[in-house]
């Protein structure tokens, strides 16, 4: 029997409709290097099919990659809808990586078009001459200062508001087929080179409307978001969709995610949910402190992801009456795909939302129990799961249809995750993990450590051992530490060696670079303290054989 249900298309274009004719009058405001920006959703809806009209009117068709160089801005907004309601294809290029790997993928995604904000064009002419071999024949600049042309890359330059003067307002949007490829994003490139994911228009809206629901962040009409991820990262998180979906009003912070831009807008602009990697909130959280200042008067949910979520920073924000939610997802999954409330008494990051399906396997391909107990690799598959890597030959990093997300962690029956590593991050010690991200937030709870990183150590005797990179208070001593872990965590876990840092490094979307600080230990670049406390070595791997997997511990430890 066949349906009696329309046959029609899922997509930006159906979005676009919606915001410019429901959803309308959902304020987006955004910061600028002059000040603020204030309009309308609608606005945003009608300036885009002027955009998109313009493009056609230049030579740029269904299934062309127009690229964006730029972060959280109406303009960006803008192409969001624009680019793919058009059929082409949007290419957010992640300002943060280096030239050489940008060129690469400006060339792999065959770009035509790039759109340049103006506030990164110093920035923007490092990559320009890199650009000149491949097929660029146009350049978009934001902003009033539009250069001639960027030296080394001999295409045409234009402003973004000449452009616009170019096009007419589209009022009709046809719909693009639902699973051709709308927005091309590559992954950071921490396990390797940048790969590409090209989401469908399809997978876009689903995972739109999964952040809609109230499992998710239950993203409706009365909120005022502020999306604390810039757009080139994972789509800013799926944020821009889903609030223009629902018509929740944006507060977008342009270029610049410093406290002193954020906390601002926080307080003046009626912002009631945030997002961004947890970082971030603790920036914020210490400047706000430092000023005296009180709680944001609007603020009533934080959503964080792109790493571990520390008790403190939870129960901080609770103190101000601001709940938190952890959030798990990554470039191949749309953004976040597993989600929960935060809790000292709660596993991260929470139950994998409706849609999508998750397991354990073992590193062989072994399907593992989903019993909360049975440590191993987070397998993932659904409707806005990638299922491959964008014109990359093979299937590394699937199994079966299912993506291998290189995660470890548990998965119960329920659906919840709790992430005990990155594959990658784990410290394997006497042949058995020692998992990196609990004995963190253990090392973290003392008093004298500001943040921790802890990576794998070479060792002759058991391979590898955890070292411990601490951003400390002057009180600072790696012996006392070593005894206040005693009891907190397996015994073998705790350092024997220790090294102060100034800071953390990061990686392009703020999570701690530990492939760059693996690489600084094996140049020698750190003053390893070591530590003889007897609580270091009183219990070997082997011991524990019959105890149970560490990740096991971690999650009966809490």
């Amino acid at each position: 029997m066949q349906s009696t249900i329309q046959d029609a298309q899922l997509g930006v274009a159906r979005i676009l409709r919606h915001a410019a004719r429901v959803t309308a009058a959902a304020p987006v405001v955004t910061r600028t290097t002059a000040g603020r920006s204030r309009v309308r959703l609608g606005e945003v809806a009608a300036r885009a099919g002027r955009l998109a009209d313009a493009l056609r009117r230049r030579g740029v068709g269904p299934g062309n990659v127009v690229a964006s160089y730029a972060s959280a801005t109406q303009e960006h907004l803008e192409a969001y809808l624009a680019i793919p309601g058009m059929g082409a294809v949007l290419h957010t290029l992640n300002i943060r990586l280096h030239e050489g790997q940008l060129a690469d993928m400006a060339v792999e995604a065959d770009d035509r078009v790039v759109l340049v904000d103006g506030a990164l064009a110093d920035r923007f002419a490092a990559l320009a001459p890199r650009l000149a071999g491949g097929r660029v024949r146009l350049v978009i600049v934001t902003g009033s200062d539009v250069p001639d042309r960027f030296p080394g890359l001999d295409v045409e330059t234009v402003g973004y508001e000449a452009l616009l003067g170019e096009g007419e307002p589209v009022v009709d949007w046809p719909d693009p087929r639902e699973n051709t490829a709308a927005v091309l994003c590559y992954t950071g490139g921490t396990t390797g080179r940048p790969k590409g994911v090209a989401y469908s228009h399809r997978s876009l809206w689903l995972q739109a409307a999964s952040l809609c629901t109230v499992n998710s962040l239950g993203i409706g009409a009365e909120e005022t978001i502020l999306p604390a991820v810039p757009f080139y990262h994972v789509n800013g998180w799926g944020i821009p969709y889903a609030a223009m979906m629902a018509g929740a009003g944006l507060v977008l912070p342009g270029t610049q995610f410093q406290p002193s831009v954020l906390n601002p807008l926080l307080d003046e602009e009626a912002v009631t949910l945030a997002a961004g990697v947890p970082t971030i909130w603790s920036d914020v959280l210490a400047a706000r402190k430092a000023a005296a200042l009180p709680p944001p008067p609007y603020l009533r949910r934080l959503s964080m992801g792109g790493a571990p979520v520390p008790d403190s920073l939870v129960a901080a924000w609770g103190s101000l009456g601001v709940a938190t939610s952890n959030a798990w997802g990554m470039t191949e999954t749309s953004s976040m795909s597993a989600i929960g409330p935060s809790s000292t008494e709660v596993a991260q990051p929470g139950r994998v939302v409706c849609g999508l399906e998750i397991r354990v396997a073992s590193l062989e391909g072994e399907v593992l129990p989903s019993d909360g107990r049975t440590p191993g690799e987070i397998q993932i598959r659904g409707p806005w799961v990638a299922s491959h890597y964008y014109r990359q030959e093979g299937n590394d990093g699937f199994q079966d249809g299912w993506l291998r997300t290189g995660d470890i962690g548990l998965v119960d029956g329920d659906g919840r995750v709790a992430l005990t590593d990155r594959l990658k991050d784990a410290i394997k010690s006497g042949g058995e993990w020692i998992p990196s991200l609990p004995l963190e937030e253990a090392i973290r709870a003392h008093p004298s450590v500001r943040d921790v990183a802890v990576i794998a150590m070479p060792d002759e005797r058991w391979q590898e051992r955890p070292l411990a990179l601490v951003v400390a208070e002057p009180d600072f001593d790696p012996a006392d530490v070593a005894r206040f872990l005693d009891g907190r965590v397996t015994r073998w876990w705790i350092p024997a060696h220790w090294a102060r840092v100034d800071e953390l490094p990061r990686t392009t979307v703020g999570k701690a670079d530990k492939a760059g600080m693996r690489a600084s230990l094996a140049a020698g670049e750190f003053a390893i303290e070591p530590v003889s406390a007897p609580t270091v070595s009183s219990e070997a791997p082997h011991v524990r054989s019959a105890r149970g997997s560490s990740a096991a511990q971690a999650k009966s430890r809490g």
